[in-house]
C-alpha cells in the first residue's frame, strides 16, 4: 500500500475497544474530544490504557479549556499535540508554546474568511486546521467550499476537515495538485453514532486514499 504522505487524523474517539480496532488502520492522529460540551466528550474521569503505538500521535481537542485543565489532559492521556477550536487568541497559545506544547489551531470557514486573521497566530502554532464555521465548534458533517483556501499563503502545514466522508479520496487528490494540505481531519461522516467510529468505512477509505 503506498504511502502519499497525507497524514489521517480520526477524530472524536472514546470507546477503547473501537480504539483498538481503528489502530490496527495506522491513523498518523487519534483525536480525543475534550470539551463537555461535545457528545463526543468521554467523561471527566476518562482513561486511555489501550496500547496507542508510539508513532500514532495523540491529540486532546480543547474550546476555550483553562490552561491547567490542557496540562492535567495532557498528563493523564500522554497527549502529543493539542488542538485549540475555539476563539483562543495568539496571547493563549503563546503561553502554550512556551511550555513546549504542539499546538494545532483550528479556524471555522466560511465565504467571507479573512486569512489576514491568521498572522498573529503564525509565530505560536504548529499547524492550522481548517473547519466549516458553524456554532458547533467541529463535528458538523458539513463542507466548507475548499476552492477558498486558493487564498492561504503562509507555510504553517494545515490539516483539512469538515464534512469529509467515504467518497472523497478522489476530490482530496485533486485538491492536493493546487492546496498544500498536510493531513485531513475525519469525524463524523464516519461514525456509528458519536464518538464510534465504522472501521469497515474507515478502511476502505485509508486504502484508497494511501493508494493515489
Amino acid at each position: 500500500m503506498k504511502d502519499t504522505g497525507l497524514k489521517i487524523k480520526v477524530c472524536g474517539m472514546r470507546d477503547k475497544e473501537n480504539i483498538r480496532s481503528l489502530i490496527r488502520l495506522n491513523p498518523d492522529y487519534i483525536g480525543f474530544i475534550l470539551y463537555p460540551g461535545s457528545k463526543r466528550f468521554p467523561g471527566d474521569d476518562y482513561t486511555l490504557n489501550v496500547g496507542i503505538p508510539g508513532e500514532i500521535q495523540k491529540v486532546g481537542v480543547f474550546v476555550n479549556a483553562l490552561i491547567p485543565e490542557i496540562f492535567s489532559w495532557i498528563n493523564r492521556l500522554d497527549l502529543q499535540l493539542v488542538q485549540l477550536h475555539g476563539n483562543e487568541s495568539p496571547e493563549y497559545c503563546y503561553e502554550l508554546k512556551k511550555m513546549d506544547i504542539r499546538i494545532i489551531k483550528s479556524f471555522g470557514i466560511d465565504n467571507d474568511f479573512d486569512f489576514s486573521i491568521l498572522e498573529p497566530y503564525l509565530s505560536c502554532c504548529d499547524y492550522f486546521l481548517f473547519d466549516t464555521k458553524t456554532d458547533l465548534h467541529g463535528g458538523s458533517g458539513m463542507q466548507f467550499d475548499w476552492n477558498i483556501l486558493k487564498s492561504y499563503k503562509a507555510s504553517i502545514p494545515i490539516f483539512l476537515s469538515g464534512g469529509i466522508g467515504p467518497d472523497d479520496n478522489e476530490i482530496l487528490h485533486n485538491y492536493r495538485s493546487i492546496i498544500n494540505i498536510f493531513g485531513i481531519d475525519i469525524n463524523s461522516r464516519f461514525e456509528i453514532q458519536p464518538g464510534l467510529k465504522n472501521i469497515a468505512a474507515l478502511k476502505s477509505f485509508f486504502q484508497k486514499i494511501r493508494s493515489n
